[in-house]
């Protein structure tokens, strides 16, 4: 069995691409038969689910459901599935974090002054470059899985990055992940930019995602909730009917009166024992339990250039702005006003020669922006 394509330009789901790129980097092998559906030898000494042995066995996989009739012998291969989850487990216990640099980039970008005025104002002030220095700015990409639990269970891997020179999400996780611009040693080798610890890095990103599983459990507890609610009108009617029918066997009942009547009391108070009970029970398997844990980080060390320009107004008042040059997306970065903080393009040299966004400038300040 022999590999019938390269993992290069695959487009296909991200857990196939994990299974191959798994067996290639392990020492299996993977034969893709049909789209979806796969052959794979397992690496030596990883146990084949259901008892099939070890190491030399073959195993059929299929990720699309709608394939299995036409393959009973393979195994639906997806989040949650007994095989896949070893192998994700494998996968991590071979490497939890890993750090690369990114290589291949410009960094002596053309007409980067015009390209600054174009991109950022600075009123009523012209803006001159006065260093540029070419830094390593350390950008981390976390993988955390959550698992959302309840009658039934469903996996989700969520990825985000974040740039640890401002603090901030980084929007083109992809770009900056991209395998042929990663390598194990810089080039060229650059010192570090100023940067917050990996641990604020991860709190940044851990807060991040939990919003968005907040929001994704509030989607599927208002399924569960509606579903809920469905099968318990279902259940409340059965029983509904259970109790007419009662009532009707008291209206034929003739003989022993009496004695029917008691019984017919005692299975109506079980009746209610048993529909509050079931009730309960579905109730209990519709709550939503949501589980996250981080699975693994990479640190991509990114040279951008920092870039300090001064800013100069008519009456001659003179201020200094340091922006970040990204020649990857080949723009500068937002830049954190110096009072509030907030990313901003568009700011004002106030009289005391700060400058600030325009949200923080004093009133009466300002006037039509200056690229000259």
């Amino acid at each position: 069995m022999t590999r019938v394509e390269s993992l290069t330009g695959d487009h296909r789901s991200p857990l196939e691409a994990f299974l191959k790129q798994y067996l290639d980097q392990t020492g299996g092998v993977w034969d893709e038969i049909e789209p979806q559906v796969y052959d794979v030898a397992l690496p030596d000494g990883t146990e084949l689910p259901t008892g099939r042995g070890s190491g030399s066995g073959v195993l059929r996989l299929a990720f699309d459901p709608e394939a299995l009739p036409e393959h009973p012998s393979a195994q639906l291969a997806s989040f949650g599935t007994p095989l896949v989850d070893r192998l994700l487990n494998d996968a991590l216990q071979r490497g939890r974090a890993g750090q690369f640099f990114f290589i291949g980039l410009n960094l002596q970008p053309h007409d980067l002054l015009n390209r600054l005025r174009r991109s950022l104002t600075v009123a009523p002030a012209t803006i001159q470059i006065k260093t540029v220095r070419a830094l390593h700015f350390p950008q981390v990409a976390f993988w955390f899985q959550t698992a959302f639990v309840s009658d039934q269970k469903e996996q989700m891997v969520l990825p985000l990055a974040i740039d640890l020179h401002y603090g901030r999400e980084v929007r083109h996780l992809e770009q900056i992940l991209d395998p042929t611009r990663l390598a194990e040693h810089a080039s060229p080798a650059l010192p570090p930019a100023r940067a917050i610890s990996l641990q604020a890095g991860y709190q940044l990103a851990r807060g991040q995602i939990l919003r968005s599983i907040a929001a994704l459990a509030n989607n599927r507890g208002r399924e569960l909730s509606e579903r809920c609610d469905v099968q318990i009108g279902r259940l409340q009617q059965y029983y509904a009917d259970m109790r007419l029918e009662l009532d009707e066997q008291k209206k034929r009942a003739t003989a022993n009166a009496e004695e029917a009547a008691g019984r017919r009391a005692e299975r109506q108070a079980a009746l209610a024992r048993e529909e509050q009970l079931r009730i309960a029970e579905l109730r209990q398997k519709s709550q939503l339990q949501a589980d996250l844990r981080l699975l693994q980080l990479l640190r991509v060390e990114q040279p951008k250039l920092l870039v300090q320009i001064s800013v100069t107004a008519a009456d001659h008042a003179t201020g200094r702005l340091d922006v970040v040059w990204d020649p990857l997306l080949e723009t500068i970065e937002a830049v954190p006003c110096p009072v509030c903080g907030k990313p901003s393009y568009e700011f004002t040299l106030n009289k005391s020669g700060q400058v600030v966004c325009d949200s923080c400038k004093p009133s009466g300040v300002g006037g039509k922006p200056s690229k000259r």
